[in-house]
């Protein structure tokens, strides 16, 4: 059984044709029924005719009706057959039973042959291909109920006229031509169009135009400047409108400061000044021999530098009293030599200048306050230390037994031990010192600051006095102690 699903019914051919291969009756065996071979095969043949065309349906009727026919031969079997409406979506179910006879046994009322057991066979059906739809539009070739189009033409029924490349997704194909998008050309629309065809004013090459002489811009539809200004300026109508610094009908000639103020001419940028003219505008008058790198031009006058002298600057200028021979003179101005100074070197020198702590007076330093010696170099002690002491950095160390910022007071002895103060060369000392520099304890009192109370034994006496040893007695203070020092003297 077999099914044939239904499409499109107008495309549906006019004859049906449902094909059974059978095997010959000589190699059919019960252990091999059905080996079917071409050369022993028989056709069975249904064919069947396009009914009209229902309006109201989307259908098509067929009538289907059977014979036998042997292997290449052809027959109407039309007649005496049944009516099948095909409807899209619908399939065409056929079952057929087939009878086979040996062979030569002539029975059969169709000359098929008979006597053999019934064999069910599946069938299926597929249209001949001998119509294609509209001829294929006399624009291609009908296969197998398909056209086959003609270079240049498609569709189902080849009515489509084909355009070169299908335009290159660029365009749009009407009657076989390609109808170009805008910037597109070409017979295939693959080549890049050119804006308002340059303009007719020069050629579209890639897609891009190539202006003729004297035009530019996309299009060409601008009038070209000379030299496209050198790239130092804007065309405008033609005309260059040239940056800050450049000038002439191209833009190719840079502007000197202030045009050279007529007084020369301007070459690459720069001013070549006319004589008797400088700078870099050429609007200052020169001097003469150019002040010979001795002086500055002013308003066409030398400005000399020191120890030169004259219209041009060519004269050294002699020195002040020729330096009251104690120095040379070099470029107008005097050198002084060692121990003499001031602008003639008429002035004695001091000894290091005074190292700026006082004043050069006939080549001796007048030391300002707080500092002394011959160039003042030193720091000043109070009093010079009364001549008691040396001054050591502005501090004065003073001789022994004086003392005070500038040794005017008598000195103590070891400065009292700091136990004590110094008045008039004596120690004064704090309570619980002694001593002529304060550094001894008094009586009754011991330790580092002689603060501590010591309390002595009472009844001391002595015994059993021998060359080599002695017995001592006491009474002990109420205070207890934990050592004893014991002093004798030997005579």
């Amino acid at each position: 059984m077999k099914t044939f699903p239904v499409r499109t019914p107008e495309m549906f051919p006019s004859v049906l044709v449902l094909v059974l291969v059978l095997a010959s009756p000589a190699l059919m065996t019960p252990s091999a029924p059905a080996l079917l071979t071409p050369s022993a095969s028989r056709q069975l043949q249904v064919r069947g005719q396009r009914a009209p065309r229902d309006t109201r349906q989307d259908s098509i009727k067929v009538v289907i009706s059977e014979g036998c026919v042997t292997q290449g031969e052809s027959s109407d079997v039309t007649r005496g057959g049944k009516e099948i409406d095909l409807t899209p979506g619908s399939p065409l179910i056929l079952t057929h039973k087939i009878k086979l006879v040996p062979s030569g046994s002539g029975s059969g009322s169709c000359g098929c042959e008979a006597d053999f057991a019934a064999l069910r066979a599946g069938c299926s059906i597929k249209p001949e291909t001998d119509e294609c739809p509209n001829e294929c539009s006399d624009q291609g070739r009908c296969v197998d109920g398909k056209c086959v189009c003609f270079s240049g033409f498609s569709g189902p029924d080849c009515s489509r006229s084909n355009c070169p490349g299908n335009c290159n997704d660029r365009g749009r194909c009407v009657d076989g031509r390609c109808l170009c998008d805008p910037g597109s050309t070409g017979s295939d629309c693959s080549r890049g169009g050119c804006p308002d065809g340059c303009s007719n004013r020069g050629r579209c090459v890639d897609g891009k135009c190539v202006c003729h002489s004297g035009f530019a811009g996309a299009d060409c539809s601008e009038t070209a400047c000379p030299g496209n200004c050198n790239s130092r300026g804007r065309c405008v109508d033609g005309e260059c409108v040239c940056d800050d610094g450049f000038t002439g009908p191209d833009c190719s000639e840079r502007i000197c400061p202030n045009d050279c103020w007529d007084r020369g001419r301007c070459v690459d940028g720069k001013c070549v000044c006319h004589s008797g003219f400088t700078g870099a505008d050429c609007s200052e008058t020169t001097c003469p021999g150019n002040c010979n790198s001795r002086g500055r031009c002013v308003n066409g006058q030398c400005v000399c530098q020191p120890g030169f002298t004259g219209p041009d600057c060519s004269k050294k200028k002699s020195c002040p009293d020729d330096c009251n021979n104690h120095g040379k003179c070099v470029n107008g101005k005097c050198v002084c030599h060692s121990g003499f100074t001031g602008a003639d070197c008429s002035e004695t020198a001091c000894p290091g200048n005074c190292n700026s702590r006082g004043r050069c007076v006939e080549g001796r330093c007048v030391c300002d306050g707080g500092f002394t010696g011959p160039d003042c170099a030193d720091k000043a002690c109070p009093n010079s230390c009364g001549d008691r002491g040396k001054c050591v950095d502005g501090v004065c160390v003073c001789d022994v037994g004086f003392a005070g910022p500038d040794c005017a007071a008598k000195g103590c002895p070891g400065n009292c031990n700091n136990k004590g103060r110094c008045v008039k060369g004596r120690c004064v000392c704090r309570r619980g010192f002694t001593g002529a520099d304060c550094s001894q304890c008094e009586d009754g009192v011991t330790g580092p600051d002689c603060d501590t109370a010591m309390l002595g034994v009472s009844e001391l006496s002595t015994r059993d006095i021998t060359e080599s040893s002695v017995t001592l007695l006491w009474t002990p203070p109420p205070v207890q102690y934990d050592t004893y020092y014991i002093t004798f003297t030997s005579q």
